[in-house]
């Protein structure tokens, strides 16, 4: 009698090392996969086919990942939905056994098993260079980031907010670029019915309503752990009335929320940022603080620079012209290319009639984004200026009408508060030859002076 012997298929360590990971949250290396591509062949086997399915899931496009609900701010649902492909592929059984398996775990990975354990995040030399940067408003808001829109009173910051959290709300895109959905919690630190109105309007113009916006109607101070406290309770009640996460708490404005402080001390300014932070890291959401730009734009927002420094995305708004549209400028963005300065119009949307049959507006940002005109006449004719271009004109252009020193040493410093040491180190010196080439402006040894238009 022959006894034929079928061949019991075992998990390599490649295939192993990818499943623990993508089981944990974390992200499994191409060369990992190859390998357990090489050593389980066959698709016709549960190993073969969890390593396709795998392979299937590294070639998924950004939005399909989060779709399915792969990336996520709520780690929870991540990891459920995770699992569940090791689960589809060869069944709960099998996979609760490979997570299992400590003394595997402990041979693939063998810092698992230290005595010694830090609870820093620790990486080692280029791991994670290839991770995909999450968004809750791709290009512009990235998540579970800090972040803030500056610009002086007037210049519609916190119409473009409202837009935002709406669009976030919705799970509408916003100029074209996908949101991440959830919740939003907006501090109205300026109070009035403002804010409800600018909401209300966007609802008539989209015909949506944003029930998944809730607001604090009076000021909230981050740097007060009892005010932290109240707002992670706020964002716990609200996910579960809505039964979505919150993705972004909006501190409107930060003068508002200061607590009475001195926003130019770096120590105060620090423990606003801490109490930020808390916020962030607790609730898994961004944070998006209005702020006031200074007496000279051309410097920046106002107060402490430490601010600017602890932030991953910052944006400046102002207003094109006296027109009913706005500029949006990036002036930083951490761990991605800065999306294009663009002019967005704002449209009139009409409200209700009062009790004197006056008609009561508002107004909603219109998300298509179009090139800004430009206002200032001495830049109107000259072509390819880029935003550094129009930083370092406005600069040289705010001293001189105050009578301030503008020196091109002095202008540098200006420069790498608001641009960044590193981009003015570099680029400084072409971006000043463009200007004087274009005649905009005149150097006369270490002085700067704009050339007026007559």
């Amino acid at each position: 009698m022959t006894v034929q012997l079928t061949a019991v298929e075992t998990v390599s360590d490649a295939l192993f090392t990818c499943s623990y990971l993508w089981a944990h949250g974390k992200q499994y290396s191409r060369s990992d996969l190859d390998k357990a591509l090489h050593q389980h062949k066959d698709p016709t086997t549960r190993y073969g086919k969890l390593v396709a399915r795998l392979n299937q899931i590294a070639a998924m496009p950004y939005e399909e990942l989060c779709d399915a609900g792969y990336l996520d701010t709520d780690r929870k649902q991540m990891i459920t939905a995770r699992r569940s492909v090791l689960v589809e592929e060869i069944g709960e059984g099998e996979m609760n056994a490979m997570l299992s398996d400590v003394q595997r775990i402990h041979r693939v990975f063998p810092d698992a098993g230290a005595k010694f354990r830090t609870k820093l995040p620790l990486s080692r030399g280029s791991e994670g260079f290839d991770i995909r940067q999450d968004y809750i408003l791709k290009h512009f808001l990235p998540a579970q980031s800090l972040c803030s829109i500056y610009g002086p009173s007037g210049s519609y910051k916190s119409f473009l907010a409202v837009s935002w959290a709406c669009h976030i709300a919705a799970g509408l895109p916003w100029a074209g670029k996908k949101v991440t959905p959830g919740a939003v919690l907006y501090v109205v630190g300026e109070g009035g019915v403002g804010v409800p109105r600018r909401i209300r309007a966007w609802e008539q113009v989209h015909g949506i309503q944003a029930e998944n916006l809730w607001l604090v109607n009076r000021p909230v101070f981050p740097v007060r752990e009892s005010e932290v406290t109240e707002v992670l309770l706020a964002a716990r009640q609200i996910e579960v009335e809505c039964g979505v996460p919150v993705r972004m708490v909006v501190i409107d404005t930060l003068a508002r929320c200061f607590g009475g402080n001195d926003e130019n001390d770096a120590r105060d300014m620090g423990a606003f940022i801490e109490g930020c932070d808390v916020i962030k890291q607790k609730t898994g959401a961004t944070v998006l603080v209005v702020h006031h730009s200074g007496k000279d734009e051309g410097k920046g927002a106002r107060g402490s620079s430490a601010f600017r420094a602890a932030l991953d995305t910052e944006f400046n708004v102002k207003r094109e012209g006296d027109g009913k549209a706005l500029i949006l400028t990036c002036t930083k963005m951490k761990d991605a290319e800065e999306p294009e300065r663009r002019a967005y119009d704002l449209r009139t949307a009409e409200l209700y009639t009062d009790e004197d049959g006056e008609l009561v507006c508002s107004l909603v940002v219109h998300d298509q984004p179009r090139e800004a005109k430009e206002v200032e006449p001495e830049l109107a004719n000259v072509s390819r200026l880029s935003d550094n271009h129009h930083a370092l004109w406005q600069a040289v252009r705010s001293r001189t009408a105050k009578g301030e020193p503008c020196t091109i040493s002095v202008i540098k410093d200006d420069l790498r508060a608001t641009l960044g040491a590193d981009k003015v180190r570099k680029s400084f010196p072409r971006w000043l030859d463009k200007l004087e080439s274009e005649q905009i402006i005149r150097i006369e040894g270490e002085n700067l002076y704009p050339v007026t238009v007559e």
